[in-house]
């Protein structure tokens, strides 16, 4: 078994160094912004630097290796061209927080009009950005889709949903494309309870048209999955409790193939589903939580690694006493880079050879090719 705090550390400049392709969205897996000449940037997250719930968000300039770090006491960290986009909970605003150290709040995502809860996405090129505005009581949710650019000219609402009994329609991401933009519709609050992004009826919207497709096999149940490359993974709790199988599903040509769990029994909550650049494999986090809640609670967490062609799963990691969050693959394709929302710190694990060593003491969140 193993703890992520005794592993070795590295400091941020190297980090830059170790990741090359920003991964953001946290279901599809899609390509970066175009890069802007001279103001490459990699940002990092320090939870609860000063014990009292303020985050730092950190921004390395790569090339002179200069840092601004911005103090905000935030949620829902999101890289987007115009900076970091994150939801302040004690403000209960949507804020941007840039790399020169300036804070503000968003110019055009809030809560509005007596909204109780906002939701966004940002396409993986960085030209559009989608948000949810959700209204009305939890019996009787409406809720509002609008889809922007990026400075936040063409704005349209592109879908209207509701009013429904406990459920709401979230936007998760865009396609590779922009031509989809993928959303649940997903039961309200219970996403805080599950250690991973879970998803409950996955659909798509066009953005031209506003033609809403359900995607296939959907809904089957509260569970991970992930896009890419019009691949479309979808994990499902076998019966007996004792593991996930994954579906995958391909988009162009609408076949099912379906790779059976290996059985590891009480390893029940599962997600965070990365597919690779290249569409051959992808990587999810599994862990078994026993006396949830108790003094004696006890945690375990291993990643699955997924081979798309041979179609196998297998274990990748011994377990970690630790919740794991998978943040990009690196080194073309033969590591990964991986964080915890229970403690600070990147940590990178080799394909080849299972080693696993901490790189850096916070968070990466990304790579953010800043826009004026």
């Amino acid at each position: 078994m193993l703890t992520l705090t005794i592993m070795h550390h590295r400091p941020l400049a190297l980090l830059a160094l170790l990741v090359l392709l920003a991964l953001p969205g946290p279901l599809a897996a899609q390509d970066p912004p175009a890069v802007l000449p001279n103001h490459t940037l990699e940002v990092f997250l320090e939870r609860n630097s000063d014990g009292a719930g303020t985050d730092r968000l950190i921004f390395l300039d790569v090339l002179p290796g200069t840092e601004t770090a911005v103090s905000v006491t935030g949620e829902r960290y999101t890289l987007t061209g115009a900076g970091v986009l994150f939801f302040d909970y004690r403000q209960q605003r949507v804020m941007l927080a840039r790399s020169d150290g300036s804070l503000r709040e968003h110019p055009f995502i809030r809560l509005e009009g007596g909204a109780r809860r906002v939701d966004w996405t940002v396409a993986g090129d960085g030209r559009s950005v989608a948000w949810t505005l959700t209204y009305g009581t939890p019996a009787a949710l409406t809720t509002v889709t609008t889809l922007a650019s990026a400075d936040g000219a063409a704005r349209r609402d592109i879908l209207t949903d509701g009013p429904r009994d406990g459920v709401r329609a979230l936007p998760v991401a865009f396609s590779d494309d922009n031509t989809r933009l993928y959303m649940d519709m997903q039961p309200d609050g219970l996403g805080q309870f599950t250690a991973y992004t879970q998803y409950a009826g996955l659909f798509s919207v066009d953005t031209d048209s506003g033609a809403v497709l359900s995607l296939p096999g959907e809904p089957v149940c509260f569970c991970g999955a992930g896009l890419r490359l019009q691949r479309f993974l979808r994990l499902t709790l076998t019966p007996d409790l004792s593991g996930f199988d994954v579906r995958v599903y391909d988009l162009n040509r609408l076949t099912l193939q379906i790779i059976p769990a290996l059985r590891l029994t009480g390893f029940t909550q599962a997600g965070d589903v990365l597919i690779a650049p290249d569409g051959t494999q992808a990587v999810y986090a599994l862990s078994r939580v026993e006396n949830f809640g108790a003094p004696d609670q006890t945690l375990e967490t291993v990643f699955m690694h997924v081979d798309l062609n041979a179609l196998t799963q297998e274990t990748l990691t011994d377990p970690i006493t630790t919740y794991i969050h998978p943040v990009r693959w690196t080194e073309d394709n033969t590591a990964i880079l991986f964080t915890s929302p229970q403690q600070n710190g990147t940590w990178k694990i080799d394909l080849r050879d299972r080693t696993l060593k901490k790189v850096a003491e916070v968070a990466f969140l990304g790579t953010l090719n800043e826009q004026e």
